[in-house]
């Protein structure tokens, strides 16, 4: 009798061990090379693609005419196809991901930081700044009573709202500068993590949207969930993912085009399906271990959000780019 417990509880720990290891190789795999800042490139990609398939006729054009008055439409079509539909599309793709780029260029600089430098201006820009606080809005989420804290002054919500109001009639520069942020906030939107900071008394700053949540067997939380779309940033495994994700995701009848109701939308997510661990953040040096279906979990929700990004981005640029 014995014998056969101690076998039963080796195959348990055995099979313990191999879901341990399955869950450890997922994270890691997730962790590879991921900013901690929005959506990935693969996931950007992927709700531009499904934006661009949604576009009315007469919107596409005039988003293509702005995609190309862009200063650097050059850079957005490295290695496009020559076939002008499909290069197009490229690039209206290839924008999506621009926001995120320019936080590594040496043209642009961090006018948040206290010893900020302004870079040279250069043609066709309004500014040079990279403008890393456009990309969320903190929603303060205090589950234990601590003192809510006030997204910043700029922000997703602030700047989104204003350039979806001027892109329709302002000039040609202003909307092709405008527009592949658009593309860009709306994706990040979709992020649950994007619109919340989990706030606790033993964490009065917050959490930066999971980025001080600390899992194991490295990285954080939001690094997960940026990367949970995908990895790939192919054309061909962002065309997969895409008619993947819209034929699991059928638009809806009605899409929100309210930034508000996204942000409040995005809020509510993560407080249902994104914490549902807990509250703990773990450090560094010892970091949380998540449940171990967790992962699979954020994959499948991921592309339930990266669609519904797709048609938000496509509905409102249909509605302002009549």
């Amino acid at each position: 009798m014995k014998r056969v417990q101690s076998e039963s509880h080796a195959i348990l720990m055995a099979s313990a061990m191999r879901h341990l290891s399955l869950f450890a190789a997922c994270v890691t795999i997730l962790f590879l090379a991921l900013p901690a800042e929005g959506w990935n490139a693969t996931g950007h990609r992927i709700i531009a693609a499904i934006a661009y398939n949604n576009l009315k006729p007469r919107t596409r054009a005039r988003v293509d005419v702005l995609i190309k008055a862009h200063p650097d439409y050059s850079r957005f079509i490295q290695g496009a196809p020559e076939d002008p539909p499909a290069r197009a599309r490229e690039a209206f793709i290839a924008a999506s991901v621009w926001p995120d780029n320019i936080k590594g260029d040496p043209r642009f600089y961090d006018e948040t930081r206290k010893d900020a430098k302004p870079t040279p201006q250069l043609p066709g820009f309004p500014n040079m700044e990279r403008h890393t606080h456009w990309h969320y809005y903190d929603t303060p989420y205090t589950p234990d009573g601590a003192a809510p804290k006030k997204p910043d002054e700029r922000n997703a919500l602030t700047e989104v709202s204003r350039m979806l109001k001027e892109i329709g009639k302002a000039p040609v520069e202003t909307a092709a500068y405008d527009l592949p942020w658009i593309e860009h906030i709306v994706g990040d939107l979709g992020q649950p993590l994007h619109n919340v900071s989990l706030i606790l008394k033993s964490l009065p700053d917050g959490d930066q949207g999971g980025n001080l949540v600390f899992i194991a067997p490295r990285g954080n939380l939001h690094s997960l969930w940026d990367g949970a779309a995908g990895q790939d940033t192919s054309d061909a495994a962002v065309n997969a993912a895409e008619k993947a994700a819209v034929a699991a995701h059928p638009a809806p009848q009605r899409v929100e085009k309210n930034p508000k109701k996204w942000i409040d939308d995005g809020y509510h997510v993560a407080v249902t399906n994104v914490y549902t661990f807990g509250f703990q953040t773990g450090t560094r040096d010892h970091p949380i271990t998540l449940p171990a279906n967790y992962v699979t979990d954020a994959q499948k929700f991921a592309e339930a959000r990266v669609a519904l990004a797709g048609y938000r981005l496509a509905a409102v640029l249909n509605d302002k780019l009549r």
